[in-house]
């Protein structure tokens, strides 16, 4: 079999950074852009690892194709700035279609739903706790109290008051503290996010079943009691679809339904396991519920396009007055598509003509997807034949695995990760639980990967645990 290898010699990144100041050393003369793409290809061919590999199986980022390099070489070549309306309609018009038909997939109304494209997941993710913090803290809220925030600080510039809102007032009238929920399978984006906005202090993990999903009567419980305690001010529940480090899908109807009782958003992070969203029978599967989310986070660059410039990641949600509210800085009403006043950016890219490239082929794409999955199940299969055992469930292309040597202590996940990576094959180390063995993850990631890679994979692992 001739194997493409996904990774590469590593080099010092130290020595690798000297060099490059070396050689492109300006000082005396000049240097033509050829020769910056020559050092570039060549240092990059012989170190970097290469996602085009059929045995990319633990970096989330999709190979290239043909089409998605050529819309992303079109809309690069244009230059087209789409945060307004202006220059570019027919660029603004190709975004604006696509969205619709992200938003379409995962059950929003593109009518009265919004979506926009991010530079990747940890942004979607920010606009979502930026839009929850505008909507729910906020007077208009039922379930936050008059007595969780100070009338008098309430005021505006001629001392006036007025009703509290978190986009006015901020967090300075607050005598409680906004509270986020979420579980040790939620992506790390969060309490980065949270740094920013609320501090680290306002996340809550919530308890998880044996299968290390959220359980929402924890959460209800929790976020019950937190609000009778008085000191917080429950505003954002983070579902999740697809866990970076498990693959675990969330029983989202069942969270939407404590978010709906409780007056809380519901966001669903779902930046590589939503791509379920495009077939038919895997959003049966894995997507129930999600069109109750508030708001959706879905990260195209994992799964439709390459990541390219900028990335492409996408915030999703049905409530367009929402997020006019927290980003609409132009003193009147603006559309969907005004970017510029409906999102964090400013200038803005085009995105939606490569995304476009895998969306008008549905067909073929839920027929790619469903091909993963049978794949992610062979897999499955394969490594229970050979004595693993598989240590999360998903229906989604992700395996996490352990050896009976590995609970032995006799070979570790990340050992059997480094003699992978010398055989070519990207894979990583996850420590799913507290005090548990940590498990090899594999996943379906590229569109390359075939029965036949799956095999030898199982059987380099087989000659590496003996």
């Amino acid at each position: 079999m001739n194997r493409i290898p996904c990774t590469r010699p590593a080099a010092s990144f130290e020595k690798l950074h000297q060099a490059i100041g070396e050689t492109l050393d300006t000082t005396a003369a000049d240097l033509s852009p050829e020769t910056l793409l020559d050092v570039f290809k060549a240092l990059a061919d012989k170190h970097d690892t290469d996602v085009n590999s059929p045995f990319n199986m633990g970096y989330y980022c999709i190979d290239a194709d043909v089409a998605s390099l050529a819309a992303l070489d079109e809309t690069e070549r244009r230059a087209a700035n789409i945060a307004v309306e202006g220059q570019h309609p027919a660029a603004l018009a190709f975004e604006l279609h696509s969205v619709e038909r992200v938003l379409s997939a995962f059950g929003i109304d593109p009518a009265t739903g919004h979506g926009h494209y991010t530079s990747g997941g940890t942004e979607a993710n920010l606009t979502a706790m930026i839009v929850a913090l505008g909507d729910r803290i906020s007077h208009r809220n039922r379930k936050l109290p008059k007595s969780a925030y100070d009338p008098g600080l309430c005021l505006d510039a001629d001392g006036k008051p007025q009703p509290f809102e978190y986009v006015h007032h901020g967090v300075v009238p607050l005598k409680v503290r906004p509270t986020v929920y979420v579980t040790a399978q939620t992506h790390a984006s969060i309490d980065k996010n949270a740094r920013t906005l609320v501090g680290i202090a306002s996340i809550r993990d919530v308890p998880m079943d044996k299968d290390l999903r959220m359980n929402p009567r924890a959460l209800e419980r929790m976020i019950v009691a937190d609000r009778k305690s008085g000191r917080f001010a429950p505003f954002l529940v983070v579902g999740t679809v697809g866990a970076t480090g498990s693959g675990i899908v969330d029983p989202l109807r069942r969270i939407a339904d404590v978010c709906a009782r409780q007056g809380v958003w519901l966001h669903v992070d779902a930046p590589w396991g939503g791509i379920a969203a495009f077939s038919p029978a895997l959003k049966k599967t894995c997507l129930d519920g999600i069109e109750l989310a508030d708001s959706i986070t879905f990260d195209p660059h994992k799964t439709l396009v390459p990541l390219g410039a900028g990335g492409s990641g996408m915030f999703l949600t049905r409530h367009r007055d929402a997020v006019a509210r927290s980003f609409n800085v132009s003193g009147q009403p603006v559309a969907t598509h005004d970017y510029a006043y409906m999102s964090l950016q400013g200038s803005r890219a085009n995105n939606g003509l490569r995304v476009l490239s895998q969306l008008v082929e549905p067909r073929r794409l839920a027929a790619r997807v469903e091909r993963e999955a049978r794949l992610g199940d062979l897999l499955r299969r394969k490594l229970r034949a050979s004595g693993w055992t598989i240590a999360s469930k998903t229906p989604l292309p992700v395996v996490t695995a352990v050896h009976p040597k590995m609970a032995a202590g006799d070979i570790s996940a990340a050992t059997i990760v480094r003699r992978l990576a010398k055989a070519g094959i990207l894979a990583k180390a996850e420590t799913l639980r507290p005090g548990e063995t940590p498990a090899l993850r594999l996943g379906i990631i590229s569109r390359r990967t075939s029965e036949a890679d799956i095999a030898a994979v199982v059987d380099d692992l087989d000659s590496i645990v003996g």
